[in-house]
């Protein structure tokens, strides 16, 4: 018997099991998946077939790419993107062999041919170009992912979104948005635009709730699935719930060719480019503005806003990159504040409406970077409760957009 804390040491030990019992590693490899469960992304390297690197994917990415007689393997397309144009993006059960100049696929046992497809990340987008952090420089390139969401999308008085099918929306009622972390706080964002301006019902779902709650779903009802990466494991899999069910399914993704884009009917693409920051920025920006984007192309189709509306909306859309542009006075007096907060004990960011999931967001990001502690909460649920670990200790971030709600946040923040 052999008994271990880590998953990959016991996949090791029941190839040499298999190995003893075939004497061929390609066999032993394949008696050694059948046995597996759960999701993986195998490479195994073998003393006795040391040219070669056996590899399988279930659940999670896995793609190969070949470039000056190396094979290379990764899990997105960032790592590879200095060494090849081209790569195979492995489906759920194939597996193989592969050397430093070629590739040999199977599924199910049978042979299989390998599909190449251009990567459209660039070498450029890889790298930090002067800034301290990836972070920092994915916060200063949101005001052109902004604009690159909108190009070619947005014409006088009309939203066009040509990757999306003509009869796509035909019959829905509702919307379903599921989605986790980060990308989660953009379909709550997204909602309340969805509700109010396309006048559509919208319901928003934690990925890994819904998969196991037993969900109800109606035939009218689209689903959508939001992701940075496409691989997000919860989301996968409610995506192919949805779909079992027979619901029409629509992605927002920033990298094509990833596993939700290949499950979903439709797709928009994001086009915020490589994110290697651990914490979303831009990517975070471009679904909410996609999401905008959506907004109004069904507003358009339902016929919901006057032409006037619609013109003010469009024009708030055209000016937003500017909204996110980084100002350096503005930088430099966001560093010199950050000093003073240093010895809190927590953090609570408040918002109304939309600026609510933006609050979430804000206290997500300053747990995943700082680790502080950090709740977002809607301002009107401070005094149900959190308003009794208020003290000079517990620093509150009040997000006050100047709009109808501003004197009701106004008096969140004085209690």
């Amino acid at each position: 018997p052999f008994v271990s804390q880590t998953d990959t040491e016991v996949i090791v030990h029941l190839f040499e099991s298999f190995y003893r019992e075939t004497e061929d590693a390609f066999k032993a490899f394949e008696k050694t998946l059948k046995r597996l469960e759960g999701a993986y992304a195998i490479l195994l390297i073998t003393e006795t077939n040391p040219d070669k690197i056996f590899f399988a994917k279930k659940g999670s990415p896995l793609q190969i790419g070949f470039a000056d007689q190396a094979c290379y393997f990764a899990s997105s397309d960032a790592p590879l993107v200095n060494y090849c144009s081209e790569a195979v993006y492995l489906e759920d059960g194939e597996y193989g062999v592969a050397t430093a100049d070629a590739l040999s696929l199977f599924e199910n046992g049978k042979p299989k041919t390998p599909l190449f497809k251009p990567m459209a990340a660039t070498v450029f987008s890889a790298q930090k170009e002067g800034f301290r952090f990836f972070m920092e420089k994915e916060i200063h390139e949101q005001a052109r992912v902004l604009t690159d969401v909108l190009m070619g999308r947005v014409r006088d008085d009309a939203v066009l979104l040509e990757e999306l099918p003509e009869d796509l929306f035909d019959g829905i009622r509702s919307l379903t948005i599921c989605a986790c972390g980060t990308s989660y706080h953009a379909a709550l964002t997204g909602s309340y635009l969805l509700e109010r301006l396309a006048k559509i019902r919208c319901n928003v779902t934690i990925a890994s709730e819904f998969r196991y709650r037993d969900p109800l779903m109606e035939s009218d009802e689209m689903f959508i699935v939001i992701s940075q990466s496409g691989e997000t494991a919860d989301t996968l899999e409610a995506l192919k719930i949805a779909k079992k069910a027979g619901l029409r399914t629509l992605a927002l993704c920033n990298v094509d060719n990833s596993s939700i884009v290949r499950e979903a009917d439709a797709t928009l693409l994001l086009r915020a480019g490589i994110e290697k920051g651990v914490a979303s920025t831009k990517a975070f920006s471009a679904q909410v503005m996609v999401l905008w984007l959506l907004t109004l192309y069904l507003a358009i189709r339902r016929q919901t806003l006057s032409s006037e509306q619609l013109h003010r909306e469009l024009d708030a859309l055209r000016k937003s990159h500017e909204t996110v542009r980084v100002r350096p006075e503005l930088a430099e007096k966001i560093h010199r504040l950050s000093k003073r907060y240093l010895h809190g004990h927590g953090f609570f960011f408040i918002g109304r409406d939309i600026f609510y999931p933006l609050a979430l967001e804000g206290a997500l990001k300053l747990k995943e970077i700082s680790y502080l502690h950090a709740e977002g909460y809607p301002a009107g649920e401070m005094k149900h409760g959190p308003i009794a670990l208020a003290d000079a200790e517990l620093f509150t971030i009040a997000l006050m957009p100047k709009h109808s709600l501003y004197e009701k946040i106004k008096s969140n923040v004085e209690e």
